[in-house]
């Protein structure tokens, strides 16, 4: 059986990082720290339990349960440690605000490493992007990456303290569903390197416009510490260009024009799914279809050489990675080409996927299922039908819009000229599914892509059925 790594760090570092208090033995304190646990059923024996009260639920209630699934301390709001038995008091680190002190156990956890952190923030193509760069890295270190969605004010801290000491490098994904919180985040992991994909409508009904996402996603710069900190920005999105020049950072651009430091050219998309490009003369190839892909590649590039990875082995390294069941998947059924690309969507990620519908179509007949954009606030029916007008003017032969906004997207595409007998609207994935059954046909190729919530995934999984 293999052994569980342990980490060089203990549950003395937490109660003094977390400048808390704690009734435990000197041999608790000494102990080595497990992995911080939120959720009392993913605890194992060695673990910690952080006990976080929210709007619906507080994992005070929860602390008994995690000691009986082995975790060896629970991290509490000092207020509530007498509220427990006595043998359950001599096992908890009482704190004045459990998350707070998290993010300041973070912090000092970092310095202590004293590795070099990269940052990703976005409105698009966080992820892939993180994963890029993380597997490019690892050819040549042990790297420490956020796992799953572990992005914002919550994952973060927990993600740097589950890095277990023999790191060379993190790699952490930020994200944020109001100003200030890329801020709070970059100052827990003090990025060297701080990357920005784009800017986009992607969850802009919560910032409220363009101007307050443009300078939520700037906040990644707040954790700089170094004057040799670097900003990598992408180089093709205007809105980042217009802004990256006031920072008074070391800023490096990426992207496909010529006024970028890091350039991809000679980009083609295959049929069956795999985009290949240059860059500076050296040919990289994907596992992953679209022009899209590329831009989350270049940052990795980059780094790459940055820390000094061979190119053959950042190419092994890209090709490699194949993209998430849900994240443009190319997928065959019953004679009909899908892409599907359903884990979630928003007016950037919409046209990026239309682009590659296109490139792997290749002139054949070309449909959409497409659902709900969500988080998009006051500018839900503008950008609807922008998308129906987008979908019309590619020339989609056959359009299935689902949701609530569903009309608008027909509307949009009936107004930019498609016949209103190709435009279909329906509320959900199930008669989603009817409506693809009925009006696809072998040879198409078709486009599967709406919000998580939509799960529109299941049209493929029920086609052909």
């Amino acid at each position: 059986m293999r052994r569980r790594r342990k980490r060089s760090i203990t549950l003395g570092h937490l109660v003094r990082w977390g400048r808390a208090q704690t009734r435990m033995s000197d041999a608790r304190l000494r102990m080595p720290l497990g992995d911080l646990w939120m959720d009392s059923r993913k605890v194992k024996p060695g673990d910690v339990f952080l006990a976080l009260q929210s709007a619906s639920d507080d994992g005070h209630r929860y602390v008994g349960r995690a000691f009986e699934a082995g975790a060896v301390a629970a991290i509490v709001d000092r207020a509530r440690v007498n509220q427990y038995p006595a043998p359950v008091r001599k096992k908890l680190i009482g704190v004045a605000d459990p998350l707070a002190a998290v993010g300041r156990m973070a912090t000092a956890y970092r310095r202590h490493l004293n590795i070099p952190v990269i940052a990703v923030t976005g409105s698009n193509g966080k992820t892939t992007t993180r994963r890029f760069i993380a597997a490019v890295l690892r050819e040549q270190f042990v790297v420490g990456e956020t796992g799953g969605n572990w992005n914002n004010h919550i994952g973060v801290p927990l993600t740097i303290l589950r890095f277990m000491g023999d790191e060379r490098i993190g790699v952490v994904e930020l994200a944020a569903n109001h100003q200030g919180e890329i801020g709070t985040l970059s100052r827990i992991v003090e990025p060297d390197i701080a990357v920005i994909t784009n800017i986009g409508y992607a969850h802009i009904g919560l910032f409220g416009g363009l101007k307050e996402t443009v300078k939520t996603k700037f906040e990644i710069t707040k954790g700089f510490r170094r004057r040799s900190s670097v900003l990598l920005v992408n180089g093709d999105d205007r809105r980042l260009n217009a802004r990256r020049a006031r920072g008074g950072w070391q800023t490096v651009s990426f992207g496909m024009t010529s006024r970028c430091a890091v350039r991809a050219g000679n980009v083609t998309v295959s049929e069956n799914g795999s985009t290949s490009f240059e860059v500076d003369g050296g040919r990289y190839r994907l596992s992953m279809p679209g022009r899209h892909f590329v831009y989350s590649a270049l940052p990795a590039i980059f780094a790459g050489a940055w820390f000094g990875v061979p190119r053959e082995r950042m190419g092994r390294a890209l090709a490699a990675l194949e993209a998430d069941p849900l994240r443009g998947r190319i997928a065959r059924k019953a004679g009909v080409t899908f892409i599907v690309d359903c884990y979630n969507a928003n007016p950037s990620s919409m046209q990026s996927a239309i682009k590659l519908l296109a490139d792997v179509a290749r002139g054949g007949r070309t449909a959409a299922v497409v659902g709900d954009m969500l988080e998009l606030g006051k500018y839900s029916t503008r950008l609807h039908r922008q998308l129906g007008a987008r979908l019309a003017a590619a020339g989609v032969a056959v359009l299935v819009a689902a949701g609530a906004y569903a009309r608008h997207v027909a509307d949009g595409a009936r107004g930019q000229g498609m016949h209103a007998g190709s435009v279909r609207c329906v509320p959900d994935a199930s008669r989603a599914l009817g409506a693809a059954k009925r009006v696809l046909r072998k040879g198409d190729t078709v486009l599967l892509k709406g919000s998580r919530a939509m799960r529109l995934e299941t049209v493929f999984q029920g086609y052909g059925g």
